[in-house]
């Protein structure tokens, strides 16, 4: 069987245009196949960690938001980028619209590649009630609003803090995450071979209650939104990483192991 020819995004201003997700979408993949996975939860809670393990696992794509926006913001230098990064310097959430632009670009051109991936899962979107609303329509249009899972990670602020204090992460890349230890300082050597270990940049002290007041007031209204429309699947954050990825294969991919 030949391969589907791949579709063509057309793109106006830097962004696509939406009327041609649907024809973009059934040239890509096929839709009872392709899964989307949304892993939220408060700054420090395992989004991350738990998106990394589960995309390994089940060969979805990693979406992470941060880093997406990260690159967006590295390689664009026009008015209204800046204004976001300085938004994201200071631990507040950035625009929504803008936002969801750069989140809808890279998705379509994730399913663009595709690379054989049977899914999307995302680590951090949708951030806002007005992403909320808008990604899951968009979504829904894509694979159908039975193939939308949404996962809380539920952790206690006291326990969240403590995990931000001893965060460190990879300095090429990011997506290796560690434990401050005797062994493990920043500036040490990263174990995954990723360049030397530091503390990411959000995870300073003084962010901490800006960066839970934005998760209390707007992102929650997103997941009770989210809630109403797909459901949202609660999972106890605190216990072990084997544990928690125990319970969301038990809860979302209906795998006992």
């Amino acid at each position: 069987m030949s391969a589907k020819p791949k579709a063509k995004i057309i793109r106006h201003g830097g962004f696509f245009d939406a009327k041609d997700t649907r024809l973009f979408y059934n040239e890509c993949v096929e839709k009872e196949e392709f899964k989307i996975v949304i892993i939220q939860g408060p700054p420090g809670s395992g989004k991350g960690t738990q998106s990394k393990i589960l995309a390994d696992r089940f060969g979805f794509y990693h979406f992470t938001t941060s880093q997406v926006i990260k690159e967006f913001m590295r390689n664009r230098d026009d008015p209204e980028t800046l204004k976001q990064k300085e938004n994201y310097d200071n631990g507040l959430l950035m625009d929504p619209p803008w936002v969801l632009n750069v989140v809808k670009e890279k998705t379509l051109e994730i399913l663009e590649e595709n690379g054989g991936k049977k899914g999307i899962i995302y680590d951090g979107s949708p951030r806002t009630l007005y992403e909320a609303e808008n990604l899951f329509d968009f979504l829904e249009k894509l694979v159908g609003k039975k193939n939308i899972k949404v996962i809380k990670l539920e952790v206690s602020e006291e326990e969240l803090k403590r995990r931000l204090e001893k965060r460190l992460i990879c300095g090429n890349s990011g997506d290796h995450v560690f434990i401050r230890s005797d062994d493990l300082e920043p500036g040490s050597p990263c174990p995954e071979g990723d360049g030397v270990l530091s503390k990411r940049d959000l995870d300073k002290k003084e962010l901490f209650p800006t960066r839970i007041s934005e998760y209390k007031n707007r992102t929650i209204p997103g997941l009770e939104f989210l809630k109403a429309r797909v459901g949202v699947i609660a999972v106890n954050g605190e216990q072990s990483i084997e544990n928690v990825q125990r319970e969301i294969i038990k809860k979302v991919f209906n795998d006992n192991d």
